[in-house]
């Protein structure tokens, strides 16, 4: 099977608190490198004779596809989710609410936090100490 790299779902320049220059570096060298990685991966399984092939060639490769595929889908989630900052549905909303006491308090975590380390966010949800 061979996978190929998704377009960038968003438009870099308009992310906030990223710089585009960054985005597109990394969706082309992280993301690209994975997909990359990931189809020679699968090229050399293909060509493997699995009755004669050692347990450690296999088991590493295997191991390696592993690894790659992740990659590939977490970059995937991770481009998803980025785009113009947006209000999250009413289901989220109560559950930020329920976990955090309540949306604004969420918010408030979420914000102050955002300056005093740098750190990467799958989804819409960031869970940070209260």
């Amino acid at each position: 099977m061979s996978y190929a790299i998704k377009p960038l779902s968003c438009d870099p320049a308009r992310v906030r608190g990223m710089s585009e220059r960054m985005i597109i570096s990394h969706y082309e060298n992280n993301y690209g490198g994975a997909v990359k990685r990931l189809n020679l991966i699968e090229e050399k399984l293909a060509e493997l004779d699995y009755a004669t092939a050692p347990n450690f060639l296999l088991n590493g490769l295997k191991r390696e596809q592993l690894i790659a595929s992740n990659s590939m889908i977490l970059h995937e989630v991770f481009f998803d989710g980025l785009g113009d900052e947006s209000e999250p549905g009413a289901a989220l909303k109560e559950a930020l609410a329920r976990d955090f006491g309540s949306y604004d308090r969420w918010r408030r975590i979420h914000r102050h936090g955002q300056g005093a380390r740098r750190r990467f966010r799958l989804g819409a949800v960031d869970v940070v100490a209260a």
